[in-house]
């Protein structure tokens, strides 16, 4: 089991936590009563700005879902406090009974987000092979990387699986305070992406992957950032220097960044034994910023998802590294033609 304060390399430190949480937890617990005064005169402000553009309630949407989501972060805060003091007294807070409490949290938050999202903003999200994840872990999930919210929509599939994540994530997201607070908690790693190929990184992103249990998945992103022309084509220049073998299949990648296989490579020696799940989406991406949201609420079709599943004893050994990184880059080019598909069915 991972130590908890291997939670990140930089940002978990005492000192550090008390820092950002000393801004975000009361930017949250406040935020949601000043929300909810200034909730009637926005929903009207709101309501007649839809009226003239001839949105259909996109503004008034969005500032309800932002309601919503405070009084989510709210509750999961509090909740992470009450466990804090039913397990910390009695030395349980990294036993069995407190992971799995802070992991039904966990999920309880994201469920509800995504809920909310789905009531208030019209998304729908549909999954292609939800069979694969029913089956049951110890997983490793290669997810195809994106904005915040899909990050939030793997957490809400795998809780609908009953299968408990430990994420490779990107630290920006410990801004979140319940993801930061219940995070901590539980076995995850909050990446720093500037640095991914330091020694101490990878050691630390190893040592999350031992002792996955049957309901538990790993998740990572091995992309490392969300995908560009410009992040493709320099991917690829850096391959031609460092890995030649390896250019040719990222020139065929279309939509999705070449692996990072460090990080990945350093999970598969880890565990050597769990399944992987290649989950994939598209639509999400489509969402950069506050504006794009409010141009397509409601959501004028569902964010599609895909899960494939291939036992380990079908993926190369990791003892033959270029074997498994050939192997990866192939499912990788599947991965990519698969959102090349939807990608143009959606549109």
């Amino acid at each position: 089991m991972p130590k908890q304060g291997n939670s990140s390399s930089h940002e978990s430190t005492i000192g550090v936590r008390v820092r950002r949480r000393s801004l975000t937890v009361p930017g949250v617990l406040l935020g949601l009563p000043c929300l909810i005064v200034l909730l009637a005169p926005v929903m009207l402000l709101g309501g007649l700005i839809d009226l003239v553009v001839r949105r259909r309630g996109s503004t008034v949407r969005i500032s309800l879902y932002a309601v919503w989501l405070f009084a989510i972060e709210s509750v999961g805060i509090v909740g992470a406090g009450l466990l804090w003091l039913r397990y910390a007294p009695s030395g349980q807070l990294e036993g069995k009974a407190s992971l799995q409490a802070h992991s039904r949290l966990l999920g309880w938050w994201a469920t509800n987000l995504v809920q909310g999202a789905h009531t208030l903003l019209g998304m729908r999200h549909l999954l292609e092979g939800r069979s694969n994840l029913d089956a049951g872990g110890p997983l490793i999930v290669l997810a195809r990387h994106g904005r915040p919210a899909a990050s939030l929509l793997v957490v809400a599939i795998l809780a609908e699986s009953g299968l408990r994540p430990r994420f490779v994530i990107a630290r920006e997201l410990l801004w979140d305070p319940c993801l930061d607070i219940v995070g901590h908690r539980i076995p995850n790693y909050f990446v720093d992406r500037d640095s991914f190929n330091n020694r101490e990184e990878l050691e630390n992103i190893a040592r999350l992957a031992t002792g996955l249990v049957n309901d538990e998945a790993l998740v990572i992103f091995p992309e490392g950032t969300n995908f560009s022309r410009t992040r493709r084509d320099r991917a690829i220049e850096v391959l031609g220097r460092t890995a030649p073998e390896r250019e040719a299949s990222a020139r065929r990648l279309t939509h999705v960044l070449p692996i990072r296989t460090t990080g990945l490579l350093s999970v598969l020696e880890a565990d050597r034994s769990a399944d992987l799940l290649f989950l994939n989406h598209v639509g999400v991406e489509d969402f950069h910023k506050l504006r794009d949201l409010w141009r397509n609420v409601p959501f004028p079709t569902p964010l599609s998802f895909s899960a494939s599943r291939t036992a380990r004893q079908e993926v190369p050994d990791v003892a033959d590294k270029a074997a498994l990184v050939r192997w990866l880059d192939a499912r990788w080019e599947e991965f990519d033609s698969w959102v090349t598909t939807n990608s143009s069915a959606s549109s």
